[in-house]
């Protein structure tokens, strides 16, 4: 925590604390102003919710919009993902609903162990690549990075081929490095990559029981409109991919920081599930959140928010709240709070968390079994973070096995 008040509003993005952990200035707005002003880089302000019961409270109250897809509407940047309409991650209840119930059965935790095959495997194809190159070798460039295109394809049915032509707009979207203009282009780069895939797929006849097929049949039938259509694809996409590229690496150097709890998983894999959860709580995938405008004037912790301000939920700030996670600095694979927060609350909880809880299980355990003495090559000292993107992750992370 900063040793002096910070001058307010607070500039995003924020400096990281050591290895990746939580911005100290998000405990210090925990602790003083849980209703906090911040200058976006877009040059927007809003207000960031740092407490858990606030963010779970704000999550669930539909004073409180995801609908965004206007112009002038408070960005991060630029037109990011935020920016999409007919997206489900922009759409408020009622029109959320309807198009959520089109997807949910291809994301419960039933589904998600019927793709347990296929992620599988692919995990295993990702080492096998691993296994033949370089040794030492940059596990975030050789697995964390491709695995999570791997998966989305297969289990979307979109050809790789496509993916890769298209793949440098999806991570420019949630780019610091990138000015509006090169992240509204991304935007728009990704819609075209969506109406391709989509294209495809209406033309392809051997069958729809996937959540794309799924959109596709509702959206003949009436149930969703073309821009539900192609903008709720679009969302599949990026959450699909870039949210799981990040837990895909710092849960590797986190386990490799506390050798002695991946020592306790690898002895007994009924651990494996509980790393997952403590990783995505002690890292989650991003800092501030994506904003969500007030319909109306709320009032918190004395403060006034006023109807058409921006409010970003720290999910960081959630799943390092005190209130909620005994000593949260300290990393526990036999911790007994789980992840939930890290996924959200309300309407807007995680459409794929139990899909994401699956395929990291299955990776972490895969890497750690199939490269036996995998360590860091480097110091972690020397472990660089990437400070151009949104999601906490990284920038390199050379390891090297026997």
């Amino acid at each position: 925590m900063p040793s002096t008040a910070p001058s307010l509003p607070l500039r995003y993005p924020f400096a990281l604390g050591p290895m990746g952990t939580p911005p100290p200035v998000v405990h210090w707005a925990r602790a003083h102003r849980p209703v906090c002003p911040v200058l976006l880089p877009s040059g927007a302000r809003a207000w960031m919710l740092t407490r858990g019961d606030d963010i779970r409270s704000v999550l669930a109250d539909r004073r409180f919009s995801r609908g965004l897809a206007f112009a002038g509407a408070p960005r991060v940047v630029g037109e990011d993902v935020t920016a999409v309409p007919g997206s489900l991650f922009n759409l408020d209840p009622p029109d959320h609903t309807r198009v959520r119930q089109v997807l949910a059965p291809y994301y419960t935790r039933t589904a998600a162990a019927r793709c347990r095959p296929v992620i599988r495997a692919l995990v295993g194809e990702a080492l096998d690549k691993v296994a033949r190159g370089p040794n030492p070798r940059d596990l975030m460039e050789a697995f964390a990075a491709p695995l999570p295109p791997m998966l989305a394809c297969a289990l979307l049915r979109i050809p790789r081929q496509l993916w890769e032509e298209a793949a440098a707009g999806f991570a420019a979207q949630m780019s610091f490095a990138d000015d509006s203009a090169d992240v509204a282009a991304a935007t728009a780069a990704v819609s075209d990559f969506t109406r391709r895939a989509v294209g495809l797929r209406r033309a392809d006849p051997s069958g729809r029981d996937d959540p794309l097929g799924a959109l596709l049949t509702a959206y003949e039938a009436g149930v969703i409109t073309e821009e539900e259509l192609h903008g709720t694809a679009s969302y599949l996409l990026v959450t699909g991919v870039e949210s799981l590229v990040s837990p895909m690496a710092t849960g590797p150097l986190t386990l490799l920081l506390h050798r002695g709890q991946l020592l306790r998983c690898l002895a007994d894999p009924a651990l494996w599930p509980g790393a997952v959860e403590e990783v995505l709580r002690y890292h989650h995938n991003g800092v501030l959140g994506l904003p969500r405008v007030a319909v109306e004037d709320v009032e918190l912790h004395g403060t006034l928010i006023r109807e058409g301000d921006a409010v970003c939920a720290t999910m960081l700030g959630a799943t390092w709240d005190p209130a909620h996670y005994r000593d949260p600095a300290r990393f526990d694979v036999q911790r007994r709070e789980n992840a939930d927060p890290t996924f959200g609350a309300g309407p807007h909880y995680c459409l794929g968390a139990a899909q994401a809880r699956t395929a990291l299980t299955l990776a972490y355990r895969a890497l750690f079994e199939r490269l036996p003495g995998l360590e860091l090559a480097v110091s972690p000292r020397e472990i660089a973070w990437d400070t151009t993107s949104m999601f906490v992750r990284p920038a390199a992370l050379p390891v090297v096995w026997r």
